[in-house]
């Protein structure tokens, strides 16, 4: 499974676990596939990675009980060391690369299918542009800051396919009005 199937799983099933709705043997498959994910991503010796081999061995005693109708009790408890797990590598995940020139700065965040730009000005007061690129090739601005179009003219997204297909946007900001 990959990352976004693991949270998409997550996602469907969290109400059921707060209100343990499930199945002792339906937790156990949820668990089971997080766990999968994990054992295979966290590897290396990073603390993460640490923490984890060390939350492993000692969880092997940890039981889920049921009642008498097959349902989870105290699923949530159970579960959730794994889903904080899984929630912290893909926090680490995250990669940033920065660029600065005389007068700008220039911050690039991918998270998943997600590339965050985040442009500012040295010489202002910490407002930034923010620019998300999504897995579609579209652009989009968060409006709750700056105006792209005071810091930059153009923003060009390029996304290739698996398959060689190429998506290209193009984002362009005018100060004049174009007939």
């Amino acid at each position: 499974m990959q990352d976004k199937e693991i949270i998409k799983l997550i996602k469907s099933k969290s109400q059921a676990i707060k209100e343990n709705l499930l199945l002792s043997s339906e937790l156990k498959t949820v668990k089971e596939s997080i766990e999968s994910f994990l054992d295979k991503k966290l590897v290396s010796d990073s603390l993460l990675s640490l923490r984890y081999r060390k939350f492993k061995f000692s969880s092997k005693s940890r039981t889920l009980y049921s009642d008498l109708n097959g349902f989870a009790s105290h699923g949530e408890e159970w579960i959730n060391p794994y889903i904080k797990f899984f929630e912290s590598y893909i926090t680490e995940k995250k990669i940033i690369n920065k660029l600065e020139d005389q007068s700008l700065w220039v911050e690039s965040r991918t998270q998943g299918n997600e590339q965050h730009i985040l442009i500012g000005n040295k010489n202002n007061n910490g407002e930034k542009a923010h620019l998300i690129l999504g897995d579609t090739g579209e652009i989009r601005i968060d409006k709750k800051d700056q105006k792209p179009s005071e810091l930059i003219r153009k923003v060009e997204a390029i996304l290739t396919k698996p398959n060689g297909e190429v998506v290209k946007s193009t984002l362009e900001f005018f100060n004049e009005k174009i007939d």
